[in-house]
């Protein structure tokens, strides 16, 4: 039985494809760490230090709360410039130069934790029942998710709170629930695990950058409601599994999002991947000209008159087999790119056999004229087998291309 967590259901609901790449096809990306995720693990482990020396009756000062800190961080960026050899362009394209930002990334950190702890000293209301708590529980009889609390707390009306902290730059409109969201699903680990020692649950959110706390009671209802919410995701994911595993290697659709540019698997997805291909040169009524400057001429002709027409057609072509060929859904010149839809359509060869065999299934009266969207309706819905219409229709791709600018 498979567990899942929150990020694994985000990174399906953000991208099917990527999902797949990282966790059925098990493609590790090659940097598992970044300044930011080094920011966010160090501000964690100075608070989760800080709250087991609490859970024990000691206090410490806000500079050795700072020294732990600087310790972690340093500790993990030295792994990281060592990996990445000072200057590393990253497989996003992006680049980390530490001479610029080594020392940002400390002043954050430095700047979060000593208004954390400035405002909570001396700590005195604070009943720590965990930090770091791995939790594992039920969404169904049949469904299992995980979660880590970054701190539990019970204060003294037996009221259990989940802590989460975020070191974003950006804060969240208050009309996003993706964190909360998230708090709520661990609520029902807590109600599973600590039911006889509360009486209510609240989740709060640190948002360090900006010092801002952002506290709501879980509910029972609410529970209910993200729980049945995520039911639904996993089934998703099971649904495609079983398609994958069946031999459809395309059950996890690529859905292009603002976060494609920053992608890891960009190099492997039919969405970005021509931009990482070599130019191939093809030859065409003109002489040889590469891939990128037929896309580029092919927007080029959309706009122009209709004498282009033939031109276009001839170009398209050429690009549907080079499509084909790599399997790519997004194709990519110079100044312009090319977003590829494939449709499946049937193609009626004998439309009195076929009325025959409809009739005989039963299905005349849905697909009345034979229409062939009608038909391709009826084979999606699994309502008809294509393998019963013979050699009277036939099931084929049709490939489009809407242009745009680079």
């Amino acid at each position: 039985m498979s567990v899942y967590s929150f990020s694994q259901t985000n990174l399906f609901e953000q991208c099917p494809r990527k999902y797949q790449y990282k966790y059925i096809d098990k493609i590790q990306k090659e940097f598992e760490s970044s300044p930011d995720l080094i920011l966010w693990q160090s501000v964690h482990g100075a608070l989760e230090w800080l709250y087991n020396q609490i859970n024990v009756f000691k206090v410490p000062n806000e500079d050795e709360v700072l020294e732990k800190f600087k310790s972690l961080r340093d500790y993990e960026f030295e792994k990281l410039k060592n990996e990445s050899k000072e200057i590393q362009t990253m497989p996003t394209g992006r680049q980390v130069k530490w001479d610029q930002t080594l020392e940002d990334y400390l002043r954050r950190g430095n700047e979060y934790l000593k208004n954390y702890y400035e405002k909570f000293y001396p700590f005195e209301w604070i009943k720590v029942v965990s930090t770091e708590d791995n939790i594992v529980f039920w969404l169904d009889e049949n469904k299992k998710f995980r979660g880590i609390i970054d701190r539990l707390d019970k204060t003294s009306d037996d009221t259990f709170v989940i802590n989460d902290y975020k070191t974003n730059k950006n804060l969240p409109s208050q009309d996003k629930e993706h964190y909360f969201e998230q708090l709520s699903l661990y609520a029902l680990g807590i109600s599973q695990k600590y039911s006889k020692y509360y009486k209510k649950i609240k989740a709060r959110l640190f948002y360090l950058h900006f010092d801002i706390i952002d506290e709501r009671e879980v509910t029972d209802e609410i529970m209910d409601k993200v729980k049945y919410k995520y039911i639904g995701i996993v089934d998703q994911i099971e649904n495609k599994k079983f398609a994958y595993n069946m031999w459809d290697k395309k059950s996890f659709e690529c859905k292009e999002n603002p976060l494609c540019k920053y992608c890891e698997y960009m190099s492997i997805c039919p969405l970005r991947s021509h931009m990482k291909f070599d130019d191939e040169v093809v030859a065409w009524e003109l002489g040889e000209k590469t891939i990128k400057w037929l896309v580029d001429e092919y927007v080029s002709l959309g706009k122009s008159e209709s004498e282009s027409k033939a031109q276009k057609e001839i170009i398209k072509d050429i690009l549907i087999d080079y499509v084909n060929k790599h399997e790519f859904e997004k194709l990519f010149g110079n100044q312009s790119k090319l977003s590829i839809s494939k449709s499946e359509n049937i193609s009626i060869k004998d439309k009195e056999v076929l009325k025959d065999i409809l009739n005989k299934l039963g299905l005349l009266d849905q697909a009345m004229e034979v229409d062939r969207f009608k038909l391709m309706k009826l084979i999606k819905d699994w309502r008809l087998d294509e393998s019963k219409l013979q050699w009277w229709a036939e099931k084929n791709v049709s490939i489009s291309f809407r242009g745009g600018k680079l």
